[in-house]
């Protein structure tokens, strides 16, 4: 205890204040009083209160103002292709030019590296001190996002490997998302934390996790999960100018795949967070799905096809896990009848179970079956490849449950 109270700021800084003579014994006397004088005064008035009204319990979770409500116009720069990496990294450029509080910080993120996968990669030049190195310290990173942001910043800071953002959980769960809300939209906190997420890439268990439903569970957390290059930027942008925290998950098994690239936006697109994307119109059966899941439906349907035994499916991509477009899912199945939730992250209490749920309780007079859904096994990844074939979602296991669904 006595090593302790050598170490308590508080003490040091009382030894500082004497050491250069800032105030006097009577003054730091007469500090203590009043000071805590205030704060019994302060705390007297708080109990003196009424309480307040039981509908007030879920306000100013997130900001009133969406920013945006609608998607823009893309206004293609020209007919090229661009990989996820290139539409984030453009998007982050464009963004950064246009809001000059925007600083980033990350393992690794500073060039020539631009981060592990390169999606940050001439940032650094292009905006000198606004892009840094950060200690290899998840909770620090978070941490100082809220920091800066209440300053009147805005971060956008990027965690390595979504596995790895749990040192940062305690400041994610209880500290970011909760400031707006516990101060009555008195303080916020504005700010974007990108990770790359998923697996598919060989990384065994701790570089192939799909943890968004922690972080869905988590009130207060804008989310966001593009599949193809178009979306990637439109939301991003859109993350940039929001007045909430976002989490923007970046599955790093899609960021150079020739199947998510799409012609560049221009600047001024933005795409709004839950609105969801009808991927191919269908009226047989609706697949309900999100990231990498997104392009294994479409090859399932292709394998299918092949097969000679191909429905009219309409595969719905979320793109953003809050908030969830359920109206436009609700709507499809209200026309279709059957209904098959595919993700990626193991299948016990993640969201698929969330949109099936949600589905049954708005829907469930038009069902004609039961809801399917596919996901990863309930295990961790493994490094061996024939294991990790094994544990998550695969093409085959979407075309059966697609048969399965459309024989019942």
């Amino acid at each position: 205890m006595e090593e302790a109270r050598r170490k308590d700021p508080m003490t040091h800084t009382e030894m500082r204040i004497r050491e250069l003579g800032l105030l006097t014994e009577a003054e730091m006397k007469e500090w203590r009083t009043r000071i805590q004088a205030e704060v019994q005064a302060a705390a007297r008035a708080v109990d003196a209160l009424p309480l307040p009204p039981e509908n007030s319990a879920t306000l100013d979770i997130f900001s009133a103002d969406r920013v945006v409500t609608a998607a823009t116009e893309p206004g293609f720069l020209s007919d090229k292709p661009i990989t996820m990496v290139e539409a984030i990294n453009h998007g982050l450029r464009e963004e950064m030019e246009r809001n000059p509080r925007i600083v980033m910080w990350g393992e690794d993120i500073q060039d020539p590296k631009g981060g592990v996968f390169g999606v940050t990669r001439g940032l650094t030049e292009a905006f000198p001190g606004r892009v840094e190195n950060s200690p290899l310290a998840e909770a620090t990173i978070a941490g100082m996002a809220q920091g800066m942001s209440i300053g009147g910043f805005k971060p956008v800071v990027e965690i390595q490997f979504s596995d790895y953002s749990f040192p940062a959980y305690m400041q994610m769960r209880n500290e970011i998302p909760t400031l707006r809300w516990r101060s009555g939209g008195a303080w916020t906190c504005p700010m974007v934390v990108r990770a790359a997420t998923g697996g598919y890439i060989r990384g065994g268990p701790f570089h192939s996790q799909s943890p968004e439903t922690l972080y869905a569970h988590t009130p207060g957390w804008y989310i966001a999960y593009p599949s193809n290059a178009a979306d990637a930027k439109g939301l991003i942008k859109t993350a940039c100018r929001m007045d909430d925290p976002i989490l923007f998950f970046e599955h790093k098994g899609l960021y150079r795949q020739v199947y998510t690239k799409t012609p560049e936006p221009g600047p001024d697109y933005l795409l709004p967070f839950g609105q969801a994307a009808i991927v191919r119109p269908g009226t047989d059966l609706t697949v309900v799905t999100w990231g990498r899941t997104v392009h294994m439906a479409q090859q399932a349907l292709g394998q299918l096809a092949a097969q000679g035994g191909e429905p009219s499916a309409e595969i719905i991509d979320l793109r953003t896990i809050v908030p969830m477009d359920i109206e436009t899912v609700v709507a499809s199945v209200r026309r279709t009848g059957r209904v098959l939730v595919a993700h990626e992250a193991p299948l016990f209490a993640g969201m698929g179970p969330e949109a099936v749920a949600q589905i049954a309780d708005a829907a469930f007079d038009s069902l004609d079956a039961p809801v399917r859904r596919v996901g990863a096994l309930d295990s961790f990844v493994p490094f061996a490849p024939n294991l990790e074939t094994a544990v998550l979602p695969s093409v085959d296991q979407i075309a059966t449950a697609i048969r399965d669904l459309m024989r019942y």
